[in-house]
């Protein structure tokens, strides 16, 4: 066939469609990475991470933002749940129990904790559907109903029932099946009241309140970054791994009277999940009974378990508890006190580590002594193992906080991972209006390692720490250490808030002001995918359009 010679005319009309084309392919990819650029890496060993179900995802801890009397504790489990993930949607498992553990006198062993156990009622075994019309409040026309039931056990107390068997909260279907899920949301709020006040519980599928560019794994790449660091080629801009992804999470505020002890401010939290050894089924595959219940899953501070501990010890780590930690430090202390990360770092980026090993070879390790603890990376110890205490004053505006403070670690403790808390520090007048995102690194010391806010972007702290940027605030064994500011520019995924506002907040970047906090779940309907047409679009554009 033969081309038809074009008038200019007709050039103009055909470079204004393209022109067109191509503000709208912009857009396009503009809402593409609007809707995909904040989340986190859950899949932290090799065991849990064929058992999703049981994986703990990520712990928080922060003092109430309605009301500063109260700390709240809350942890997500089950990541990467796709929204529109039907017609067998996600759900609490009910062979499994979910733990929130609190440690309130240093001894690394729970004083109390919190455990959600679920079951599920089918109405109708003869259809296909989660539900067969608009679920009510009530669980009208929900047909696989989820019902809760939440415990609080004090010591060596019987367990006391705060939640129970309680219809839980449907997923987030879409505007037919759930309209209006703010109402299930709020339904799933539960209050209770203690001896010292008022306590609030939740439970219930949430936004992945957790971000980042998972890219990092990536030979620590970090997009946005000029190379090395990011990419020559390729997508170089970041992406938040899990931005439309959903998690369960059990989210207890309560006073915080009730969860301290006398005299002790600082409390330690993790959370896990149980399995039970032995199962009796019946003939059905009900289960009829089970015997014994063993730890599969444990999470306490960030990213512990995906970039410290190393790939032979995480199965082990995730089975044992926090009193355990102490006599198998011997297994952990190269992992801790001369962390890989910050080996990578030097090796692929020239980040120099405090007090390095005298020869060439090994300048990116830290020495340490084998057998004695804190010989090597005091700093990464005292975050993650006990607690910070003050080697040097801690000066904040007008505020001086003395050198010898407990500023996160108990009076008396047993060297342990979790995440620990100081419930008087909001107290001193030193945390700002609006709460910043590096935490303490930005002198604000009511963020992370202080606790855990949700708004607290404990990734990009993470490689700040490690880079040595607290080393000679809690250390300073190697008095010729220096850290360089400028890493605060680099060091970054470009990855900085949740993809959705928390609960009560007007914008991404703003705290969260009701509780539960963390935002609802994104539902099926609205989860962004590339659409079809964009592909059309591009290819059009790409290789000119014909009559």
């Amino acid at each position: 066939m033969t081309s038809i010679q074009r008038s200019p005319l007709r050039r103009i009309a055909l470079a204004l469609a393209l022109t067109l084309a191509l503000a709208l392919l912009l857009a396009a990819v503009l809402i593409a990475y609007q809707f995909s650029a904040h989340a986190s890496s859950h899949r932290e060993a090799p065991l849990i991470s064929k058992d999703p179900f049981a994986d703990t995802t990520d712990v928080y801890m922060f003092i109430s933002p309605e009301n500063p009397a109260n700390v709240v504790l809350a942890a997500s489990w089950i990541p990467f749940q796709a929204p529109e993930g039907g017609p067998n949607y996600f759900e609490w498992d009910k062979t499994a129990l979910y733990d929130i553990y609190v440690d309130n006198n240093g001894d690394a062993s729970p004083d109390i904790t919190y455990t959600l156990s679920s079951n599920v009622v089918v109405e109708n075994p003869n259809t296909f559907l989660y539900n067969v019309g608009p679920i009510g409040l009530n669980g009208a026309n929900w047909n696989r109903k989820q019902y809760i039931t939440i415990t609080e056990q004090i010591g060596d107390d019987a367990p006391t029932v705060l939640v129970g068997n309680k219809l839980a909260a449907p997923v987030n279907i879409g505007e037919k099946s759930t309209p209006n899920y703010e109402s299930y949301f709020d339904a799933a709020v539960t209050a209770r009241t203690t001896p010292q006040g008022p306590m609030k519980i939740f439970a219930g599928q949430t936004d992945d309140a957790f971000w980042v560019d998972l890219q990092v794994f990536d030979l620590l790449t970090l997009r946005g970054q000029d190379a090395p660091i990011g990419y020559t080629t390729g997508n170089n801009i970041p992406v938040d791994s899990l931005s439309g992804m959903n998690v369960h999470s059990l989210v207890i505020e309560a006073p915080i009277a009730h969860v301290t002890s006398a005299g002790e401010p600082v409390i330690g939290m993790w959370a896990g999940t149980r399995r039970s050894q032995i199962r009796v089924l019946t003939s059905s595959g009900g289960q009829l009974n089970s015997i014994t219940y063993t730890q599969v899953s444990r999470l306490g501070m960030p990213l512990v378990n995906e970039v410290v501990i190393p790939m032979g010890l995480k199965d082990v780590f995730n089975s044992i508890p926090p009193s355990s930690d102490l006599d198998v430090y011997g297994l952990l202390q190269k992992s801790v006190e001369d962390p890989e990360l910050a080996t990578l770092l030097c090796a692929l980026y020239d980040v120099p580590v405090p007090n390095p090993v005298n020869d060439s070879d090994q300048k990116c390790n830290t020495q340490f002594t084998p057998g004695t603890p804190r010989t090597g990376r005091g700093d990464i110890f005292d975050i993650f193992v006990t607690g910070i205490k003050l080697s040097k004053p801690l000066t904040v505006g007008n505020t001086v906080i003395p050198a010898g403070t407990n500023f996160t670690q108990p009076q008396t403790v047993r060297p342990a991972e979790m995440l620990r808390l100081n419930t008087a520090i909001h107290t001193l007048g030193v945390c700002p209006t609006t709460p910043a995102r590096l935490g303490v690194l930005a002198g604000d010391l009511c963020g992370f390692p202080n606790g855990r806010r949700l708004a607290d972007d404990v990734v990009e702290i993470e490689l700040l720490a490690v880079a040595g940027a607290v080393y000679q605030l809690l250390d300073g064994t190697d008095a010729n250490f220096t850290y360089n500011e400028a890493l605060g520019a680099v060091l970054t995924d470009g990855v900085d808030y949740n993809d959705v506002p928390f609960y009560g907040a007007s914008d991404r970047r703003g705290y969260p002001t009701t509780f539960p906090y963390m935002a609802p779940p994104h539902s099926g309907q609205a989860h962004w995918h590339i659409n079809p047409f964009f592909n059309l679009l591009l290819d059009w554009v790409q290789n000119g359009a014909e009559d």
